[in-house]
Parts: structure tokens; C-alpha cells; sequence
């Protein structure tokens, strides 16, 4: 009887032993925590004039199973003098010494992306067919990959071009004259100062060589004391020449003193000046090099 009840039990133990395990094995693993999987596609911009904008688009991808909870940082990193203008769609930009940020609010869902078109401003102090190197880095803190996307970049710098304007007035406004009152006027006998200009509209510095010419108007003569780097030709002609051109959005003053002849009469008009950049290496001669201007005699 006894032993009938021990065989039993353990037959009973041994189906418990062996049932255990394939429970186990039947009984589904917890799933892990669903995530905003993230990817980064950046597009730089072409060869960019110093002094213009290129655009940088940055496209920032939720691969992930969920919904982005929390905001997402993206970091464009732009050497100085360069810097991020703008952003289409407008977005916040937080600027720093090297670059700039802005953030790409939670809610970002499974397979929909964020698209920013940057405006890079490239300095226009920055030489020609110059590399400029960056990158794009994204964090967000349900991504998977803690260490942060990053993806670099680089474009190039475009030839350096400048847009030169000349006029005869004591004011500039947006590269054209602004005539003031007492400009280009003088009595019989008078001793008085052209104000001749050479400006620069840009988008570049000007880095090569020019050289302006210039004849003053009839019936009055230029006097010894020359402007710098200029050289009399003839009594009413003189040339300039100078090692660079005018900075962007700069102007050379040129002013050559002239004696107004004492025949002259007030209310007189003395035509025949004029002033012409006559060697540059950084643009073709357009219109706007060559200026005409007289004296009236008061």
C-alpha cells in the first residue's frame, strides 16, 4: 500500500518538472518600448557668391514605431564669419560661435519627416573658391541611438564679383547719387572740390587692381595739390590708380581740387567733366562705370 502511494507522488512530480519548462517557453516575452527612430538627409547648397545666401535643406525623418513626446534638437554647425539667416517654414534659431540650432516640436509621427530650407550667408570678406565645411547633427532623447545623427556638408565659394557705380556728389544712396546743396558749385577765381566717387554695390569685396580716369570740367584747371595715388595728365585730365577697388557697399572718395577760371559769370554751366573706371579685371565695363557732371559757377 505504501509503495503504491510513493509511486504516485512522484509520477504526479515528474509531470509537474516536465510541464514547468514548456510553460515557460509558451508564455510571451514583454515586447520593449515602442520608439522615434530617427534619420537625417541633408542637400547643401551649389557654389555661393561671397556676400549672398545659399540654401541648406535639412530633412529630419521619423522612422521609428511612435510618435516623437518630446522635442527634437537639430544642430547646424557653419564656420564664422558665415551664419544660418533664416529658416523656411520659420522656425526659432539659437546662435552660438560656430553655428546655430533650432527644434523640431514633439509630435513628429511614424514615417512623416521635418524639412527646413537654411539660408547660409556667406561673409563677403570670404575669398573665392573657398571649401567651407560643416555639419547637421539631430538628438532626441527617445531615439535608440543616443550618440546623435550627424551628417556633414560642404559647398564651395563662388568667383568673387563686384558691381561698381560712379557718380559726383557728396552723398550716396544705395550706390547712386545724392546731390547736396554747394555741390559742384563755385564763384569765378574759386578754388573748389569735385566730389568724385567709385562705388562698390557688391556682393563681393573688390580685390584686384583698378584705375579711374578723370577730366574736369571746362573753363577750370586742376591745381598741384592732387588726391592720393593720382597723377595729373594734362591740365584739366588726371588717373588714379588703385591696388584694390572699394569694399561691398564702400566707395573711394576721389575729390580733385579745381580753380574755376575768373572769366567765368555766375549762372553759368561749365560741361565736359567726366569720370570713367578704366581697368578692372573683376567685372565687364557696364554703363554705370562712366559718369558726366558739370560746374555751376554761383
Amino acid at each position: 500500500m505504501m509503495r503504491t502511494i510513493r509511486t504516485a507522488a512522484l509520477a504526479a512530480l515528474s509531470v509537474l518538472l516536465l510541464a514547468g519548462p514548456a510553460q515557460a517557453a509558451a508564455a510571451p516575452l514583454p515586447a520593449p518600448p515602442a520608439t522615434a527612430q530617427l534619420s537625417l538627409e541633408i542637400h547643401p547648397p551649389g557654389p555661393v557668391v561671397p556676400g549672398r545666401s545659399g540654401a541648406l535643406v535639412v530633412k529630419v525623418t521619423n522612422q521609428g514605431p511612435s510618435t516623437t513626446t518630446d522635442d527634437t534638437l537639430v544642430v547646424v554647425h557653419l564656420p564664422a564669419p558665415g551664419v544660418v539667416k533664416s529658416a523656411q517654414p520659420a522656425v526659432d534659431l539659437t546662435y552660438f560661435g560656430t553655428g546655430s540650432s533650432y527644434k523640431i516640436p514633439a509630435g513628429l509621427a511614424p514615417g512623416a519627416s521635418s524639412v527646413e530650407r537654411l539660408e547660409l550667408y556667406v561673409a563677403p570678406i570670404t575669398l573665392p573658391f573657398q571649401t567651407i565645411n560643416g555639419d547637421v547633427q539631430v538628438y532626441y532623447a527617445g531615439d535608440p541611438d543616443q550618440s546623435g545623427h550627424t551628417t556633414p556638408y560642404s559647398f564651395t565659394t563662388a568667383d568673387t564679383r563686384i558691381h561698381l557705380t560712379t557718380g559726383a556728389s557728396s552723398a550716396i544712396q544705395g550706390g547712386q547719387a545724392e546731390p547736396q546743396p554747394g555741390d559742384l558749385t563755385g564763384k569765378p577765381g574759386a578754388t573748389v572740390n569735385l566730389p568724385l566717387w567709385v562705388y562698390n554695390q557688391g556682393p563681393s569685396y573688390s580685390r584686384k587692381p583698378i584705375s579711374v580716369a578723370i577730366t574736369v570740367p571746362e573753363h577750370t584747371t586742376l591745381t598741384d595739390k592732387l588726391p592720393y595715388d593720382c597723377t595729373a595728365t594734362g591740365p584739366r585730365t588726371m588717373t588714379c590708380s588703385y591696388g584694390s577697388g572699394p569694399r561691398y557697399e564702400d566707395a573711394i572718395f576721389i575729390d580733385p581740387a579745381v580753380v574755376i577760371d575768373p572769366s567765368t559769370v555766375a549762372g553759368q554751366v561749365l560741361p565736359g567733366g567726366t569720370l570713367d573706371v578704366t581697368a578692372s579685371e573683376e567685372e565687364c565695363w557696364t554703363p554705370a562705370w562712366h559718369t558726366d557732371y558739370v560746374v555751376t559757377v554761383d
